[in-house]
């Protein structure tokens, strides 16, 4: 990346983003077409296979090295939102998330994942949002190619979860920024924070000037080096052709920015579960993606985008058998 336009070079990347590979889709059609039973064998799984092939550009497309992906970074306006410290409270969720005390670790397990917590500087919050730019164009840069990392771990497809503290507040204000609507639309919650995390909201908002700004301006202004390693991740996975199971409302705003910048920049990406989280299906909405699922999974951690990919690795198995 250049030292006088950081972020033009990601916006380039976004923008010359690759197509998948209709070779790879029309075999898996074919094969399953082949098939002497009755049609659709594996019904709307199908599709997804189809997904699968294109982007990991493989005939025979395969989930035999899958990786759970956790951005986890502190935002200092959670200092305003949570009565505890965000710091403390942002290292307790790292120490479960890596010390096994985590659903996500044992279905990681299940299906022979590997599992990794990218840290955002867990114990340095970025400044508060209501007063300061999360980050500046540099640091922002620099903590997108933090997230473009995730390729080197050499997987065939990412579930992308977070454990930021303050994450959500970061998130809701991207996306109002982006889309328009109030407050309380993105940020509401049933829970004691949830006025406190609205006028968060309205307030970084109100702070800064970002008229006709671009999305990367909203996630340097308010996405933290978190959100940010997330944009990063789900770029480069494009280009080096691994496809992504998307987790959670934070998650899916760092997917919002890419696809405010070039909607097609995230078909490789695929939303796992429907969390309750605020606002999540409304998000998933303006992305124009639908959760492979909805159990009610409140979390946004990367355990329901990695029961999607168990989903999908049972049924890659069970393509691999109509050959």
């Amino acid at each position: 990346m250049t030292n006088s336009a950081p972020m033009d070079d990601i916006k380039n990347l976004i923008e010359t983003a690759p197509a998948g590979d209709s070779d790879c889709a029309a075999a898996v059609r074919a094969t399953l077409a082949a098939f002497p039973g009755p049609a659709p064998v594996l019904g709307r799984l199908e599709e997804e296979l189809v997904w699968l092939a294109s982007w990991q550009r493989k005939k025979m497309p395969a989930v035999s090295r899958p990786l759970i992906a956790v951005f986890a970074g502190t935002h200092g306006v959670a200092g305003h939102v949570m009565d505890d410290d965000p710091s403390i409270v942002a290292r307790r969720r790292v120490d479960g998330l890596t010390k096994y005390k985590a659903v996500v670790r044992g279905i990681s397990a299940n299906m022979n994942s590997a599992f990794k917590v990218y840290e955002m500087g867990v114990e340095h919050p970025v400044p508060d949002i209501r007063e300061h730019p999360s980050l500046s164009e540099k640091e922002c840069a620099a903590a997108i190619a933090f997230g473009m990392e995730v390729v080197a771990e050499g997987a065939d497809i990412i579930a992308l979860g977070n454990a930021g503290t303050g994450s959500a507040t970061a998130a809701a204000t991207i996306a109002q920024g982006l889309y328009g609507g109030t407050a309380d639309y993105w940020a509401g919650a049933h829970d004691h924070s949830a006025e406190t995390r609205i006028n968060a909201v309205r307030e970084a908002l109100s702070a800064h000037d970002l008229s006709g700004a671009n999305a990367l301006t909203y996630l340097q202004y308010f996405g933290g080096r978190d959100i940010a390693g997330m944009v990063g991740a789900i770029v480069a996975a494009r280009h080096q052709s691994i496809p992504i199971i998307l987790d959670g409302f934070v998650v899916c705003a760092a997917a919002a920015v890419v696809h405010a910048i070039n909607p097609a920049a995230i078909d490789h990406c695929r939303a796992g579960a429907l969390t309750s989280e605020p606002a999540h299906e409304a998000l998933l909405d303006r992305i124009g993606l639908k959760p492979t699922y909805d159990f009610g999974v409140s979390l946004g951690d990367g355990t329901g985008a990695a029961l999607a990919v168990q989903i999908l690795q049972a049924a890659a198995s069970g393509l691999e058998t109509l050959q």
